[in-house]
C-alpha cells in the first residue's frame, strides 16, 4: 500500500529531503567563508570611510580632528593595546571643548582591530589641518599608520588599512597583505 502526501510518495518525500541535506551540508561552509569575508570587508570599509570623514573634517574646519578607540563613544579610551580597536572608535574635534563627530560601534566578536605607527601600538590618530598624520609626541618622525583588522581565521584572511604621512588611506585588495605585499600579523 502506498502512502500519498499530495501526489508524492513517502519515499520521494525522503529522498527530496536526502538530497536537500546533501546539499545543504557542502553549501554551509561556504556561506560561512562568505559571511566571514563580507563581515571583515564592512568593517574595513567603515574603518577607511571614518578615517576619510576625519580627514575631510581637519581640512575643512582648518584644526585638528583626532578618530581614537572608544567604549562608550563618548570619549578616548586610550586602548593601544593589541586588537584595541575592535571596541570601536570616535572622531572628535581636538579644541578646549571637544565635539564628537561620529561614533562607530564594536566589532563584531572574535574580530579584532589594531593599529601601529612608527613600530608602536596606538590608541588615536590625528589629522592636521593640512590633511597630514601628526608625528607622534612631537618626533618629526612622519611614517605610514598601519591598521590590521583580523578574525578567528587568522593573519592569512586579514585585512590592512593605511595612512600615509600625507593622510591618504588605502587598503589592501589582498588579504593577509599589506600594500607591500608583506605577511600580515593577528594579536
Amino acid at each position: 500500500m502506498r502512502h500519498a502526501i499530495r501526489g508524492f510518495t513517502l519515499f520521494e518525500l525522503f529522498v527530496t529531503l536526502a538530497v536537500a541535506g546533501i546539499l545543504l551540508a557542502f553549501a554551509a561552509p561556504s556561506l560561512t567563508v562568505f559571511v566571514q569575508n563580507t563581515r571583515e570587508t564592512s568593517e574595513a570599509n567603515s574603518l577607511v570611510m571614518s578615517l576619510d570623514y576625519a580627514r575631510s573634517e581637519a581640512i575643512k574646519q582648518d584644526a585638528n580632528i583626532e578618530i581614537c578607540t572608544s567604549n562608550a563613544g563618548v570619549n578616548c579610551s586610550g586602548n593601544a593595546a593589541p586588537g584595541g580597536w575592535a571596541s570601536g572608535w570616535i572622531v572628535l574635534t581636538t579644541n578646549a571643548a571637544p565635539t564628537v563627530l561620529q561614533v562607530m560601534p564594536a566589532l563584531g566578536a572574535p574580530n579584532t582591530l589594531s593599529a601601529a605607527f612608527n613600530g608602536n601600538n596606538i590608541a588615536s590618530v590625528i589629522f592636521q589641518a593640512n590633511g597630514f598624520v601628526q608625528a607622534a609626541a612631537g618626533s618629526g618622525v612622519y611614517q605610514t599608520t598601519f591598521f590590521t583588522l583580523c578574525d578567528a581565521r587568522g593573519a592569512a584572511f586579514a585585512r590592512d588599512v593605511e595612512i600615509t604621512p600625507i593622510g591618504g588611506v588605502q587598503s589592501s585588495a589582498t588579504a593577509g597583505q599589506n600594500l607591500a605585499a608583506g605577511a600580515l600579523n593577528c594579536p
